[in-house]
């Protein structure tokens, strides 16, 4: 393979840019969603992961249908965040220098998961 066969290989639409990153990302944190970021004049479209506390990795994709896949195979939900923004919590998390809230999420989750297996008053009792 010649010097120029290797470089417009490496240029190619075809060259698959790495997930790594985000294949990590996504099996080690809790709650994570996907977000296609579209192409700018600098930048190539990319996936923006945020977990449940609002921290966030992104990679360059070839296009939006690659970070659907992604997501589809994580099992993620996925958006576009040219249509609904980023998320709260991610605006939250970079405000505070990218700490996560102390137990707040957590504590939310139990408190929901507890009300949802208590039947309440007038409950049939089993």
């Amino acid at each position: 393979m010649s010097l120029g066969d290797s470089i417009r290989r490496y240029f190619s639409k075809k060259r698959s840019p790495s997930l790594e990153g985000l294949e990590r990302f996504a099996s080690e944190r809790k709650g994570v969603e996907g977000y296609i970021e579209p192409q700018t004049a600098t930048q190539p479209v990319t996936l923006l992961l945020v977990d449940r506390d609002g921290d966030s990795g992104r990679a360059p994709v070839r296009d939006p249908r690659d970070a659907v896949a992604f997501c589809e195979k994580h099992s993620l939900p996925v958006y576009d965040a040219a249509v609904i923004g980023y998320p709260q919590r991610m605006v939250d998390f970079e405000r505070r220098g990218g700490r996560p809230a102390p137990g707040l999420i957590d504590d939310e989750i139990a408190d929901l998961e507890r009300r949802l297996s208590d039947p309440g008053p007038g409950a049939p009792n089993n």
